[in-house]
Protein backbone atom coordinates (compact mmCIF):
# COMPACT_ATOMS: atom_id res chain seq x y z
CA UNK A 1 0.00 0.00 0.00
CA UNK A 2 1.28 3.43 -0.84
CA UNK A 3 2.14 5.38 2.26
CA UNK A 4 0.87 8.96 2.48
CA UNK A 5 4.05 10.05 4.24
CA UNK A 6 6.25 8.59 1.49
CA UNK A 7 4.12 10.30 -1.16
CA UNK A 8 4.36 13.69 0.59
CA UNK A 9 8.15 13.37 0.93
CA UNK A 10 8.45 12.38 -2.74
CA UNK A 11 6.19 15.24 -3.82
CA UNK A 12 8.22 17.76 -1.79
CA UNK A 13 11.42 16.48 -3.37
CA UNK A 14 9.91 16.85 -6.84
CA UNK A 15 8.93 20.44 -6.16
CA UNK A 16 12.41 21.24 -4.89
CA UNK A 17 14.01 19.82 -8.04
CA UNK A 18 11.59 20.97 -10.74
CA UNK A 19 12.43 24.69 -10.54
CA UNK A 20 16.20 24.26 -11.10
CA UNK A 21 15.55 21.83 -13.97
CA UNK A 22 13.11 24.21 -15.62
CA UNK A 23 15.55 27.09 -15.34
CA UNK A 24 18.48 25.01 -16.57
CA UNK A 25 16.72 23.35 -19.51
CA UNK A 26 14.06 25.96 -20.26
CA UNK A 27 11.34 23.34 -19.88
CA UNK A 28 9.59 21.33 -17.21
CA UNK A 29 10.45 17.65 -17.52
CA UNK A 30 7.59 15.29 -16.64
CA UNK A 31 9.13 12.02 -17.85
CA UNK A 32 12.72 10.76 -17.94
CA UNK A 33 13.59 7.60 -19.88
CA UNK A 34 16.91 5.95 -18.99
CA UNK A 35 18.78 2.71 -19.58
CA UNK A 36 19.12 0.90 -22.89
CA UNK A 37 18.18 3.78 -25.19
CA UNK A 38 19.80 5.04 -28.38
CA UNK A 39 18.50 8.63 -28.34
CA UNK A 40 19.41 11.22 -25.73
CA UNK A 41 18.63 14.87 -25.23
CA UNK A 42 20.47 15.48 -21.99
CA UNK A 43 23.65 14.53 -20.16
CA UNK A 44 24.32 11.93 -17.53
CA UNK A 45 22.91 11.85 -13.99
CA UNK A 46 23.66 14.92 -11.90
CA UNK A 47 23.22 14.34 -8.17
CA UNK A 48 22.12 17.90 -7.50
CA UNK A 49 19.82 18.63 -10.47
CA UNK A 50 18.41 15.10 -10.53
CA UNK A 51 17.51 15.26 -6.84
CA UNK A 52 14.21 13.41 -7.18
CA UNK A 53 15.75 10.59 -9.22
CA UNK A 54 18.60 10.53 -6.69
CA UNK A 55 16.02 10.26 -3.89
CA UNK A 56 14.83 7.06 -5.58
CA UNK A 57 18.37 5.74 -6.08
CA UNK A 58 18.24 6.12 -9.88
CA UNK A 59 21.43 7.03 -11.72
CA UNK A 60 22.19 6.87 -15.44
CA UNK A 61 24.77 7.64 -18.09
CA UNK A 62 22.25 8.91 -20.62
CA UNK A 63 18.59 9.90 -20.66
CA UNK A 64 15.79 11.20 -22.81
CA UNK A 65 13.54 13.80 -21.19
CA UNK A 66 10.00 14.69 -22.19
CA UNK A 67 8.02 17.74 -21.17
CA UNK A 68 4.25 17.91 -21.77
CA UNK A 69 4.77 19.59 -25.15
CA UNK A 70 7.12 16.84 -26.35
CA UNK A 71 4.65 14.17 -25.25
CA UNK A 72 1.78 16.07 -26.89
CA UNK A 73 3.78 16.24 -30.15
CA UNK A 74 3.69 12.44 -30.40
CA UNK A 75 0.62 10.79 -31.94
CA UNK A 76 -2.17 10.84 -29.35
CA UNK A 77 -4.38 7.90 -28.45
CA UNK A 78 -7.70 7.99 -26.60
CA UNK A 79 -8.72 5.02 -24.49
CA UNK A 80 -11.40 3.96 -22.06
CA UNK A 81 -9.99 2.43 -18.89
CA UNK A 82 -12.05 0.67 -16.24
CA UNK A 83 -11.22 -1.72 -13.42
CA UNK A 84 -13.24 -3.84 -10.99
CA UNK A 85 -13.15 -1.48 -8.01
CA UNK A 86 -13.96 1.66 -10.03
CA UNK A 87 -17.40 3.23 -10.01
CA UNK A 88 -17.19 4.24 -13.69
CA UNK A 89 -14.86 4.15 -16.71
CA UNK A 90 -12.29 6.90 -17.26
CA UNK A 91 -11.62 8.41 -20.68
CA UNK A 92 -7.86 8.96 -21.03
CA UNK A 93 -5.63 10.37 -23.72
CA UNK A 94 -1.91 10.68 -24.33
CA UNK A 95 0.87 9.12 -26.37
CA UNK A 96 1.17 5.38 -26.76
CA UNK A 97 3.89 3.89 -24.55
CA UNK A 98 5.39 2.27 -27.66
CA UNK A 99 5.74 5.69 -29.33
CA UNK A 100 7.42 7.19 -26.24
CA UNK A 101 9.86 4.28 -26.15
CA UNK A 102 10.51 4.62 -29.90
CA UNK A 103 11.23 8.35 -29.52
CA UNK A 104 13.84 7.51 -26.88
CA UNK A 105 15.25 4.73 -29.07
CA UNK A 106 14.56 2.04 -26.46
CA UNK A 107 16.48 -1.14 -27.28
CA UNK A 108 15.98 -3.19 -24.10
CA UNK A 109 13.47 -5.96 -23.56
CA UNK A 110 12.30 -5.08 -20.05
CA UNK A 111 10.55 -1.79 -19.32
CA UNK A 112 9.84 -0.57 -15.79
CA UNK A 113 7.58 2.41 -15.28
CA UNK A 114 8.05 4.16 -11.92
CA UNK A 115 5.64 6.29 -9.94
CA UNK A 116 6.66 9.25 -7.80
CA UNK A 117 6.25 7.16 -4.64
CA UNK A 118 8.76 4.58 -5.92
CA UNK A 119 6.24 1.96 -7.08
CA UNK A 120 7.40 0.30 -10.27
CA UNK A 121 5.66 -2.04 -12.70
CA UNK A 122 7.82 -4.02 -15.08
CA UNK A 123 6.78 -5.48 -18.40
CA UNK A 124 8.38 -7.02 -21.44
CA UNK A 125 8.17 -5.62 -24.95
CA UNK A 126 5.81 -8.51 -25.77
CA UNK A 127 3.47 -7.46 -22.94
CA UNK A 128 3.57 -3.88 -24.22
CA UNK A 129 2.75 -5.04 -27.77
CA UNK A 130 -0.19 -7.15 -26.50
CA UNK A 131 -2.15 -4.12 -25.20
CA UNK A 132 -2.89 -0.57 -26.27
CA UNK A 133 -0.79 1.01 -23.45
CA UNK A 134 -1.03 4.79 -23.16
CA UNK A 135 0.85 7.27 -20.98
CA UNK A 136 -2.21 9.38 -20.29
CA UNK A 137 -1.71 13.10 -19.80
CA UNK A 138 -5.45 13.76 -19.58
CA UNK A 139 -8.34 11.99 -17.87
CA UNK A 140 -11.99 12.79 -18.50
CA UNK A 141 -10.94 15.81 -20.56
CA UNK A 142 -8.71 17.41 -17.90
CA UNK A 143 -4.92 17.48 -17.64
CA UNK A 144 -3.54 15.14 -14.99
CA UNK A 145 -1.75 17.02 -12.26
CA UNK A 146 0.58 16.14 -9.44
CA UNK A 147 -1.39 15.33 -6.33
CA UNK A 148 -3.94 13.40 -8.36
CA UNK A 149 -2.82 10.66 -10.71
CA UNK A 150 -0.43 12.78 -12.79
CA UNK A 151 1.76 13.88 -14.29
CA UNK A 152 1.25 10.66 -16.30
CA UNK A 153 -0.93 7.60 -15.83
CA UNK A 154 -0.01 4.37 -17.59
CA UNK A 155 -3.09 2.36 -18.55
CA UNK A 156 -4.52 0.37 -21.42
CA UNK A 157 -7.83 0.36 -23.25
CA UNK A 158 -10.41 -1.92 -21.63
CA UNK A 159 -13.20 -0.89 -23.98
CA UNK A 160 -16.50 -1.90 -22.40
CA UNK A 161 -14.81 -4.46 -20.13
CA UNK A 162 -13.10 -4.11 -16.77
CA UNK A 163 -9.57 -4.99 -15.77
CA UNK A 164 -9.10 -7.10 -12.67
CA UNK A 165 -7.60 -5.51 -9.56
CA UNK A 166 -4.40 -7.48 -10.28
CA UNK A 167 -4.22 -6.15 -13.86
CA UNK A 168 -4.82 -2.62 -12.57
CA UNK A 169 -1.66 -3.03 -10.46
CA UNK A 170 0.36 -2.49 -13.65
CA UNK A 171 -1.43 0.83 -14.30
CA UNK A 172 1.17 3.13 -12.84
CA UNK A 173 -0.21 6.54 -11.88
CA UNK A 174 1.97 9.52 -11.00
CA UNK A 175 4.49 8.07 -13.47
CA UNK A 176 7.66 10.10 -13.99
CA UNK A 177 10.44 7.65 -14.92
CA UNK A 178 10.87 4.75 -17.32
CA UNK A 179 13.89 2.49 -17.04
CA UNK A 180 14.72 0.34 -20.07
CA UNK A 181 16.71 -2.82 -19.35
CA UNK A 182 17.87 -5.99 -21.04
Amino acid sequence: MRSLFRYVVAFAALLAVSAPLAAQEGTGTVLTVTGDIANTNRGRFDQFHDGFLNYHGKTFEKAYEFDRAALAALPQQSITANAEPWSKPVEMSGPRLADVLAAAGATGKLITVYAMDGYGAGMTVDQIAARDWVLAMNADGKPLGIGGRGPLWLAYDTGSGKATAEEEGAWVWSAFHIEVGE
